[in-house]
């Protein structure tokens, strides 16, 4: 073995060393002093990483990857409610709150706030259709929690809560549901149009 290959040679163990350590500075430097052979030194490290396969994380890296917002397996409803709980925010709080960030100021506008939030926490409602401007809100209300909320919004939301309840008064003749169904809903207010949007309804 020459001089120039045993130079060669400790200059791949130092770039490695370099490149495991992220010292993307010193593998620019190491790779430089190699002068002609820069070319040949850069294959060899090349042939030496792909050999040497992907690093094993530790588990200090492992752990903190698996606090990541991305490994978050709970639903938007479970992650709310457990976040409205944490804070001691009773709904009709919040819902003054998320009002007010998203500009309604009128009680029917507030109303339709509280049906559309309450039908977050109960899973009746796809997070990807909410507006953005609804999960800025929450976020700044719950403290930092828009990260999660972003990426969570794909996570199956699952059974709804046993909590929820829906009232049926049980017509069983057939005038009855006639009747049930001519009594027309009231045409939307602007507000609680602009809500419904902004809850993707």
């Amino acid at each position: 073995m020459d001089e120039r290959e045993i130079q060669l040679g400790n200059l791949l163990a130092e770039t490695l060393v370099a490149f495991g350590e992220g010292r993307s500075a010193d593998v620019d430097r190491l790779l430089d002093s190699a002068g002609d052979d820069r070319l040949e030194l850069v294959e060899m490290v090349e042939l030496s990483l792909t050999l040497r396969g992907p690093a094993s994380p530790s588990s200090e890296a492992i752990d903190a990857l698996a606090m990541t917002p991305a490994f978050d397996a709970r639903s938007w409803p479970e992650i709310l409610t457990e976040a409205r709980h944490a804070q001691g925010l009773k709904r009709p709080a919040l819902v003054a709150a998320l009002a007010q960030h998203l500009g309604i100021v009128s009680p029917d506008g507030e109303e339709r706030v509280r049906e559309r939030y309450h039908e977050i926490e109960t899973g009746q409602l796809d997070p990807r259709r909410i507006s953005s401007a609804v999960v800025d809100a929450l976020g700044e209300i719950f403290g930092g929690l828009r990260a999660v909320l972003d990426a969570t919004r794909l996570n199956p939301i699952g059974p709804l809560s046993p909590n929820v309840s829906f009232m049926r008064d049980g017509f069983d003749d057939v005038d009855g549901m006639v009747l049930m169904d001519m009594v027309l809903p009231a045409e939307p207010t602007a507000d609680e149009r602009r809500v419904d949007e902004l809850f993707g309804v």
